[in-house]
């Protein structure tokens, strides 16, 4: 039986993931808040337009969320009732959410699906992201034959809450790590050193920091005008959201609320819609 997938969040990791899903053969109705980000959606043939939210959920079997913060999620999953509908939810928001959210949607015959990814959006629109899935098995197989469409590899890891919990301190490590980049990247340069020169010797040396994101990053933060691969914002967010989940559990992971820190005063600051790569500005200055 064919199926009607609605999707909500077209944003810059939501549209590719949308494209790749009619690309597969899949029927969409779409829906965001930004009216043109729909408009490029409905480009692609099998994607219709949603005029609201509620319209694509109305219409859907399945119902894709992505979007950019843990309120925007729960504003578009708090309402559901339509029974028999299972949510594939694509968004980072944490295990503490993932959990409340299925358990009140499973209390109304809703499945709840957590499908947050791995990867940029490059990896996005080549249909390559690395999927991390949990929930309770019945609803994971109503979804599986989707994931492949946009996923180059599916890797289920428990039950609720399981994959928010791997996806938020994975982002919150390596946002560490990035702000351990911006640092050392200012102190070479305080100290007289040539910061380009610094970043060749770690990437072809293959000594201990010559990390993916290292190679990745590195070079950006020297750059006046840098593209935009990972929004500042969505870091702060993350970064947020595992200092969170630190103080939650008990534990004194003064990195993780450094790195929050961090990032929170450079989305202040109005580096918000810039790169990641840019809170290396912050190093440094006061208001760091």
């Amino acid at each position: 039986m064919t199926r009607t997938i609605g999707f909500i969040g077209l944003g810059a990791m939501g549209l590719p993931v949308a494209h790749c899903l009619a690309r597969a053969g899949h029927r969409l109705v779409a829906f965001d808040t930004v009216a043109g980000r729909v408009a490029d959606a409905a480009a692609v043939p099998g994607i219709e337009a949603a005029a609201s939210a509620a319209q694509a959920v109305e219409r859907a079997d399945v119902l894709f969320v992505c979007v950019a913060s843990p309120e925007a999620d729960e504003s578009i999953v708090a309402p559901l009732r339509k029974a028999g509908l299972v949510v594939c939810d694509l968004s980072t928001i944490g295990p503490t959410l993932a959990r409340r959210q299925q358990a009140e949607l499973a209390g109304r015959g809703i499945g709840y699906v957590e499908c947050p990814m791995l990867g940029g959006v490059d990896e996005a629109a080549a249909g390559r992201l690395f999927l991390l899935v949990s929930g309770e098995p019945a609803d994971i197989v109503r979804v599986s034959d989707l994931l492949p469409a946009f996923g180059r590899a599916v890797r289920e890891v428990g039950g609720p809450g399981a994959a928010s919990l791997f996806k938020t301190l994975q982002n919150g490590l390596g946002l560490v790590q990035l702000c351990a980049i911006a640092e050392a990247l200012t102190v070479i340069e305080r100290a007289g050193g040539d910061a380009a020169a610094f970043v060749e010797v770690v990437g072809e040396g293959g000594g201990m920091a010559a990390t993916p994101l290292f190679r990745a990053k590195a070079p950006m933060m020297l750059l006046e005008n840098r593209p935009v691969k990972g929004s500042l914002h969505i870091g702060a967010k993350d970064s947020r959201l595992a200092a969170a989940l630190a103080r939650e559990t008990g534990i004194d992971a003064r990195l993780l609320a450094i790195s929050a820190d961090l990032f929170a005063k450079a989305s202040a600051a109005g580096l918000a819609s810039e790169d990641i790569a840019a809170v290396k500005r912050m190093i440094g200055t006061a208001d760091a």
